[in-house]
């Protein structure tokens, strides 16, 4: 995913690099945290209307004073904004609100939610190996993270307050803790790293690493009117394994279309947007690109698994084994505050109830027409 900070831009997924553990006694600012955040009041409050996010089942509210961060969810979340929730709704949601003060070195980050979690576990938990590491000797009732190669903490956090170093690129962390909160507060979804569309009603994953062909294959599909639900994280519930939207901006890469995807492109003039990888993408919606196509609930009955690309499509059924669990490894945050067993016992049910394929794409044209066989002939 992927933010914008002033002119620059920042990935949402961003990986710091390698482990560092720094200390807060080199940091004279951070030892006492709540002088900083006494800094912060309602009466400075810059009034403006609230945008919320309906993330499946879930709302997120994103109230924020830094207005990059604002709009950058704006063109990643359009088509999940959603009307405010009305007084006495039942459905869950996280509000995230960020506070802004000309002159200090922090900005404050306040959640509000049906019940706190501990934000620092939880980062941890969501993002290992990235270079997070819990600072030493922070302030009593405060609990610090430092990024790796960096002189001082990026944030410290005392249950649903946050105080960021404004100096720092903290809108990544933050922006990804709070997508990640509203999908951990439904248990009952399974998310997924993958894409999912439906063919005549079949609901379809196409999983694969990064650059594997999820977004060339799913775009393929919705370009010849089929149902498309995301093609960066697919939300299935637990309940009859039905595939839920999660339509989030599109970023595609350079290279191979199938040619109804690469007409919609040059035709909408879409905006191109360099990455913090280094790559250049074009940045589109589904429903700018394909209005006609929606998102209806149905239930999951394929599962591809991208292996290497060849010059002709091919494929092969198999039944999956207790060790191929492995292969559709839920999201962190679907694990996080509930049992790892039964949500393992839940996706080998999963991949129980459906039809899983190895798939090795060739061309776009050419693998697709292949997806579409399978579905209408078996």
């Amino acid at each position: 995913m992927v933010g914008l900070v002033g002119d620059a831009a920042f990935e949402l997924d961003a990986d710091p690099g390698a482990s560092y553990t720094p200390s807060l006694a080199d940091f004279p600012r951070w030892r006492e945290p709540h002088e900083l955040l006494e800094q912060f009041s309602t009466t400075g409050r810059k009034f403006r209307p609230c945008d919320w996010y309906r993330i499946v089942d879930g709302l997120l509210g994103v109230d924020s004073e830094d207005f990059a961060l604002q709009q950058r969810f704006k063109t990643l979340y359009a088509e999940l904004l959603s009307p405010h929730p009305a007084p006495g709704e039942a459905t869950k949601s996280l509000l995230c609100r960020i506070q802004v003060r000309d002159g200090l070195p922090v900005h404050l980050v306040s959640f509000t939610a049906p019940s706190e979690i501990a934000i620092i576990d939880l980062i941890l938990a969501l993002f290992p190996g990235r270079g997070y590491v819990e600072v030493k000797s922070a302030a009593a009732g405060w609990r610090s993270i430092g990024l790796a190669g960096k002189t001082s903490p990026l944030l410290t956090a005392r249950g649903s307050e946050v105080l960021v170093d404004a100096r720092e690129e903290w809108q990544p962390l933050i922006a990804n803790c709070a997508v990640n909160w509203v999908m951990q507060m439904q248990p009952g979804l399974l998310f997924f790293h993958a894409a999912a569309v439906a063919i005549r009603g079949e609901g379809v994953l196409i999983v694969g690493d990064k650059g594997a062909g999820k977004s060339t294959l799913s775009l393929a599909l919705a370009a010849r009117g089929h149902d498309f639900f995301g093609d960066e994280i697919a939300a299935v519930r637990t309940e009859g394994f039905e595939l839920a939207p999660f339509r989030r901006a599109l970023s595609v890469r350079t290279g191979p279309q199938a040619p109804q995807v690469e007409e919609k492109l040059r035709s909408k003039c879409c905006a191109m947007e360099t990455f913090p990888d280094g790559t250049v993408r074009l940045r589109a919606t589904a429903k700018e690109l394909f209005p006609g196509v929606g998102a209806r609930p149905r239930p999951l009955r394929r599962v591809f698994f991208l292996r290497g690309f060849e010059q002709l499509p091919r494929y092969e059924s198999f039944c999956p084994r207790l060790e191929d669990l492995r292969l559709l490894a839920p999201l962190a945050c679907t694990y996080w505050g509930s049992s790892s067993a039964a949500r393992v016992t839940q996706v080998a049910k999963l991949l129980s109830s459906v039809e899983c394929y190895f798939l090795y794409p060739g061309q776009p044209e050419d693998t697709t027409n292949l997806i579409e066989r399978i579905v209408r002939s078996e």
